[in-house]
This record gives C-alpha cells, structure tokens and sequence, in this order.
C-alpha cells in the first residue's frame, strides 16, 4: 500500500527541525510495511531531497527565481507571513503547485495524509476522490480559518473530502466544526500530541551524562525554534530573578539567536546555545537536564517537545497558551503558567531548581530503548 503525505514542511536532513514530527509520522507508516511518497515546498537554496528507505520526497517548487520561496522552512510558515506579509503570495502560490504536484504525483497512492489542513488538507481534499484521506490540523491553521472570511467554505471543503481528521485538542475539533458549522460526528475525528520518536538507548548514567555535558548546577533546557512565539526571552527573564543559581540550556536556532545571547549576557543569565541538536546529542541533553521549559506566547499550539521530555520522565513548565492549556494537567511533574507572567514562570523555575537540590543527579531517567 502507498501513501501520499502532503505537507507545508518536511526534514531536509537528518536531525532537521522543520517539519520533524511529519518525518516521524512518515518513518512510522514504511515501519508497518507501507510505502511513502511525501510532497513538500522546495527550499530556497534547492538542493537534493532526501533519500530515506521507503520514502520518496519530491520539493514542489512555487516561485522563481528559487530565492523567493521565503514562505516557507527557517523560521517556520506563520513567523515568516507575520515578518513579512508579501510572503502570502507564496503560500498562494504553493498551494497551486501543490495541487498540479498531487495530481501528477500521488496518482498512484492508495490513501493520503496532509499535515496543516491549509493549505495541504484543501488540496488533498480536492485530489482523494474516494480515497481515504487523514488531514492533520494545528492550532495557528485552525485559527485562520476561523476568522477569514472564506474560512467556512474552505473548511466544509476541507471535511467534505476527509475521511478522518487528527486534533491536537478537543477545543481546536471543536472550533473547527463551528467554523465549518459541522454537527459532531458529521466525520471520524481523532485527539492527541503528534508523533515522537521514542527514547534512544544511552550507555551512560545520568551523572555521567551532566558531567561530560558540563552540568554543575541544577540546569533547564528549552528545544525549539528561536523565535518571538517561543518566549525564550522569558525565560531568560525569569531566570535572571531566580533565587538560586541554575543553568538554561537552549537548543535550537532560528533569527532570534543573536538577540537571545546578547540579552542573556545582558541579565548575566548562565546560558548556553546548543545550536540545532540531533540523535544522541538530543537524547543526551533530555536526560540529562532537570526541567524542560515551553515558555511560548499566545498563539503557539502544542509543541512535541512536551511529550519528547514526558517520554523521558523530565518535568515541564509550559504556558498555558493553545493546546497546551488543554492537554497538560498540573502535577508534580507538569506546571503550568499563565503567558507573560514573569513572577509565576520565576516560582516555578525556583520550584523546580529546589527540587532538583534536593535530589541532587538522582532524579530517575528511563535509559529507554527500541
């Protein structure tokens, strides 16, 4: 059986962050026997796609010259429209291309699968014609379509051609089914995280792991992209008010970096960037740290990193923005804070800096395995 996987993002590399969940989700089907071909927006510098075993990735390209796919992978598609609007004419654009690409591409697959339902589940909904087609939606998707005016159409077109459609939230299902003025039931829904790749099997003990990675004092760490919807400046922020020495671990790239460094030197924060991390890189630095933070803005949905760090036993401190406020439940494990709430994100980095004293390195950490 093939698959079509229909997508605004896809990794150009091994360890590449953009799109990672879907190169998860696409590593999952050719593990249970299937065959993928994945359909996603070329890059601006072009270059090969990937070659992966049971996995066929063609780049759509949708402007020319190649350096005006700008919509598109860096920062990821809603941080580069907001930077610069003009870059819709991209979004326009691929969405085009795509639909030419599908109908000559993905023929010949058996079921479709399309990750953000704007604009790759409008297309794979004009192109199933009866073939079962899973279209998975995200909060910033959802929220678009609920306050465009053409939201409505696009959305009933949208669920016309689904057979099934994958929330993060049961609150996203549900505003998606208002704006398309759906009943429930009207199509087979599913709720729940994206897929994450399990732990990695490491060799070494966790005071092992703190030790080579230079771990002296109870340490937090953030993964993601360095991006204002992030809030990585809030943490900082709220670090530099703890009331006991600690270290921010932060992993990942993206425009804001050099800002980030300059203003943690600024607040005399002990932080250090990782830069992108990968395999067991990544792997170390889960388990190695005592907390992860998700310190993000209004408007962020419901990262994989969350689950990534619960896989591994690691305690979260998120805000509560997205599908994040209805997913997480608070805990000893699980604190949650309201966005842009210094005082609170500080409380519970002490919180947690306090704890992690007491246990000193032997907090518990699953070695994992496949």
């Amino acid at each position: 059986m093939k698959v079509g996987v229909l997508t605004t993002g896809f990794p150009r590399f091994e360890g590449d962050h953009c799109g990672a969940f879907v190169g998860t989700l696409a590593r999952g089907l050719t593990a249970h026997g299937y065959e993928v071909h994945v359909l996603a927006p070329e890059p601006s510098d072009g270059g090969e796609p990937p070659r992966w075993s049971g996995i066929e990735v063609t780049w759509v390209p949708y402007a020319r010259p190649r350096r005006l796919q700008q919509t598109f992978y860096g920062a990821g598609a809603p941080e580069n429209l907001r930077r610069r609007p003009a870059r819709w004419a991209g979004a326009a654009s691929f969405t085009a291309a795509l639909l030419r690409a599908s109908q000559a591409k993905l023929s010949d697959c058996d079921a479709l699968v399309s990750s953000w339902c704007m604009p790759s589940g409008l297309v794979a909904s004009t192109v199933a014609r009866g073939r079962d087609h899973l279209c998975i939606c995200h909060a910033t998707d959802v929220r678009w379509l609920s306050r465009a005016p053409w939201g409505p159409a696009a959305a009933r077109r949208i669920a016309a051609g689904a057979t099934s459609m994958w929330f993060l939230s049961g609150a996203l299902r549900d505003r998606f089914m208002h704006t398309a003025d759906l009943t429930p039931g009207r199509i087979a829904t599913h709720v729940g995280p994206m897929p994450i790749e399990p732990p990695g099997t490491l060799r070494e003990s966790r005071a092992a792991l703190r030790s080579r990675l230079g771990m002296r004092a109870p340490t937090l760490l953030f993964l993601g992209r360095l991006i204002p919807l992030k809030g990585v400046d809030r943490l900082l922020r709220a670090a530099a008010d703890a009331r006991q020495p600690l270290e921010i671990r932060i992993a990942g790239d993206g425009p804001e970096r050099v800002r980030l460094a300059r203003l943690a030197g600024d607040l005399g924060v002990c932080a250090r960037f990782e830069g992108w991390v990968r395999g067991a890189e990544k792997e170390a630095l889960l388990r190695a740290s005592d907390g992860l933070v998700v310190p993000s803005r209004e408007g962020d949905g419901l990262p994989t990193v969350v689950f990534e760090a619960r896989a591994r036993g690691l305690p979260v401190i998120a805000s509560r923005v997205g599908a994040m406020a209805d997913v997480l439940r608070p805990s000893d494990d699980t604190m949650l804070v309201a966005p842009g709430d210094l005082g609170a994100l500080r409380d519970a980095i002490d919180s947690l800096v306090a704890r992690a004293r007491a246990q000193g390195s032997t907090r518990s950490v699953p070695r994992g395995g496949r």
